[in-house]
């Protein structure tokens, strides 16, 4: 592992004094000037012998003999429990019909199966993959709703509903013998809990609706409960009828170690960022503040996990911060795995309390105003990410119908200090190096060597690039590799078993994403590798999707505006509008310091904006931009970079109310398909832009992939970065 060190001074200050002495503004984002100063200082941030072996394999090339010793390297396995799937004995049939046994059983006609755990996570273990388990599909959002109208044949209906990023994907995966895929927000169908509500009142068996109020928000059991609606909302405590089901083939949690997240990445003590939440809890009234969303744990704490849930550096936990104390309720087991370091730090944070997790509903249920607290206010996080079964825990009380619903954390956290915000870059430069490497691989396979990579393959590759980059944590979610049609699968993962053969005259999509100490990644690029098979067509589509792109990545906006989300998410399909042509998912998201690779409540999308209540879109929250567009059963196309909030420089001018706009740094350093590009659909701004952002790409890498002895990539970068015109 490199030390993160040049040889005159450390890359922190260097970089902290370049950014001091040279401060640059976003309204000069296609300057050559930006992006040369943003990266040159990164250059010592990996080993020199990256991707080596000492076997070499000299191939002559052109006047080029390049060392291709890495291509037949053994490609490594992918972490198993990170892509593994609950596995049964059990048929599908067998778990519908053990599912409706226990309905019958409970008198229950509507059960619903959301995907999320108690901690209303996106990403789930092994063992909170209740939804999963019963429908067979994978995908990361959706609901399942069984119903049960013969309790003499086990007869009902079982929906799966879902978001477009999944349409295609789930009826692949379902057996629709068994199943109905209901297609979220489309014209035709019902919204999910309209169809629950229906299916209760019209139940001829029982008109009961239930679920485990642990994986049920709030805001949805509210709904439920004031329904007007004739049938009877009815949880069931402490049991989960999928579990009853899975039974001993249930997996069990993780009881891996936790540890420490150095300063250094965070950039500020867990003792300074409860003192901010404090301060937040005393403005808003709230005496007792329940955390229970896991990023907002790790990052309060500074702690991270990584065998609790794939693809997120997160463990199992409570909180409870007052203005005097904070409680961490954590399995004990997991604390004695974790090493005397962990416990040398906890005990520097003042006033900590270390409770065993299955205590916290417990505490929960002792909060309540009383003669001796008549002042106690209770926060809990946003009606969406409080379980219904928590809001039903707390004693009715004055406190209990004064409960303050602010998710405090998830608000300050979007907003990265410079520390995170340094890191960020480091991390987005070692992922670019990542895939560099790995597309200018692939294209030699491909193309010069006619090899046959599977979509899978291709994922070990990128994933085997990152394992030799320091200070590597994992991926940041499940590597979307797709050839062709598959490309238009929104969220599609090939799978060892299940992987078509990568054909360099279709469409090729990579979205795949990283975790490092210093941030998380994010990153998609669409390539063609056989120039040939290029036709004006879908140049025409990539050239649409990237013009959107780049229209988000230019943007400038006013603070404080409450439609800036909708706003931008138009500007990306704008172009693609011009030509009746549109995505069915939102254009981004915000991305956590080495966190979640979603991370709410920063999104931008037509139906996900509440800047009603937040102003989000602030400097220091880094999000993604990811318009796309594809046809189904052919093929599709996304490009995807992070971008920054930054504020732009007084000699810009000024919004209508005198602040300063807004803008975006941009951080992803990755070539865009240069064969795919119609300049025809561009203006000269934006080829400038292209080109400039390119050439600065070349001069941050190319002296890097020289020194790492890798002319083959050093050769694809000059093709790919050369000016288009």
């Amino acid at each position: 592992m490199s030390s993160f060190l040049t040889e005159k001074e450390p890359l922190l200050a260097r970089t902290r004094k370049l950014e001091e002495e040279n401060e640059i503004s976003t309204h000069s984002l296609s300057s050559h000037t930006f992006f040369k100063s943003m990266f040159s200082p990164f250059q010592a941030c990996f080993p020199n012998n990256l991707m080596q072996s000492p076997n070499e394999t000299l191939v002559q090339e052109g006047d080029d003999i390049i060392d291709y010793s890495d291509d037949d390297a053994p490609l490594p396995a992918l972490p198993s429990e990170q892509y593994s799937h609950p596995l049964s004995s059990l048929s599908s049939a067998e778990r519908l019909d053990g599912l409706r046994k226990q309905m019958r059983k409970h008198n229950i006609g509507v059960y619903i199966i959301p995907s999320e755990d108690e901690h209303h996570s996106e990403e789930t273990a092994l063992s909170d993959r209740r939804r999963e388990f019963i429908s067979g599909f994978t995908g990361s959002a959706g609901v399942a709703i069984v119903t049960l109208t013969d309790p003499d044949t086990l007869s009902g209906e079982a929906i799966l509903s879902t978001d477009g990023r999944y349409f295609l994907q789930a009826q692949k995966q379902l057996d629709l013998k068994l199943w109905k895929l209901n297609k979220q927000n489309t014209t035709g169908y019902p919204l999910w809990y309209q169809y629950a509500v229906k299916a209760a009142v019209a139940n001829e068996f029982s008109n009961v609706l239930s679920c485990d109020p642990r994986t049920l928000s709030f805001a949805l059991g509210e709904f439920f409960r004031q329904s007007p609606s004739d049938f009877e909302f009815r949880p069931l405590s402490g049991i989960n009828l999928v579990d009853e089901v899975w039974g001993s083939e249930k997996p069990k949690r993780s009881l891996g170690p936790i540890y420490v997240w150095d300063l250094k990445y965070s950039g500020e003590h867990a003792n300074a960022k409860i003192k901010k939440v404090r301060s937040i809890l005393k403005e808003k009234g709230g005496t007792h503040y329940l955390v229970t969303e896991l990023d907002s744990i790790a990052w309060l704490f500074n702690l991270r996990a990584d065998t609790d849930i794939p693809f997120a550096p997160v463990f199992f936990s409570y909180a409870i911060v007052t203005s005097t104390s904070v409680a961490l309720y954590v399995d004990h087991q997991k604390l004695e795995n974790s090493g005397s370091e962990l416990k040398k730090y906890l005990s520097t944070i003042e006033s900590l309390t270390i409770a065993e997790y299955d205590e916290f509903y417990r505490d929960a249920s002792q909060l309540q105003a009383t003669v001796f607290d008549p002042d106690l206010r209770i926060v809990l996080p946003t009606k969406e990410a409080t379980s219904w079964a928590l809001y039903d825990a707390i004693p009715d009380s004055f406190s209990k119908r004064h409960i303050i619903h602010d998710s405090i954390i998830a608000n300050i956290k979007i907003f990265k200090n410079k520390t995170e915000s340094h890191n960020a870059k480091l991390a987005q430069y070692k992922d670019s190096l990542a895939f560099i490497l790995f597309t200018s691989w692939l294209e030699h396979q491909l193309i010069n060597k006619h090899a046959k990579i599977t979509e899978y393959d291709a994922s070990l590759k990128i994933y085997s690039i990152r394992k030799n980059l320091p200070n590597f944590k994992g991926l940041s979610y499940e590597t979307i590799s797709s050839t062709g049609a598959n490309a238009a699968i929104i969220h599609y993962a090939p799978t060892k078993d299940h992987s078509d053969i990568i054909d360099p005259r279709k469409v090729y999509l990579l979205d795949s994403g990283a975790h490092y100490l210093e941030g998380t990644t994010d990153i998609t690029r669409t390539y063609l590798f056989d120039k040939r098979a290029v036709t004006d067509e879908l140049r025409k589509y990539y050239t649409l999707v990237l013009k959107g792109h780049l229209a988000v990545a230019m943007a400038k906006f006013p603070a404080g505006s409450k439609g800036t989300g909708i706003v931008l998410d138009s500007y990306s399909r704008q172009p693609l509008w011009n030509h009746g042509l549109d995505y069915v998912h939102g254009l981004g998201h915000g991305v956590g310091s080495f966190g979640l690779v979603h991370e709410g409540p920063l999104y931008i999308s037509p139906t996900v904006n509440d800047t009603s209540k937040l102003d989000l879109f602030q400097p220091g929250a880094i999000l993604t931009d990811e318009p796309g567009f594809y046809i189904d059963g052919d093929v599709g196309f996304r490009v995807e970079s992070e971008l920054e909030i930054t504020e732009i420089d007084d000699s810009f001018g000024k919004t209508k109310n005198g602040g300063k706009f807004l803008g975006f740094k941009y951080l992803t350093k990755v070539p865009f398909a240069k064969s795919l590009i119609d300049t025809k659909y561009l203006s000269e701004i934006e080829i400038r832009w292209i080109n400039e952002y390119h050439q600065s790409i070349r001069e941050d890498f190319s002296d890097k992939l020289l020194e790492l002895n890798n002319k083959r990539a050093y050769n694809w970068l000059q093709k790919e970065t050369s000016p288009i015109s």
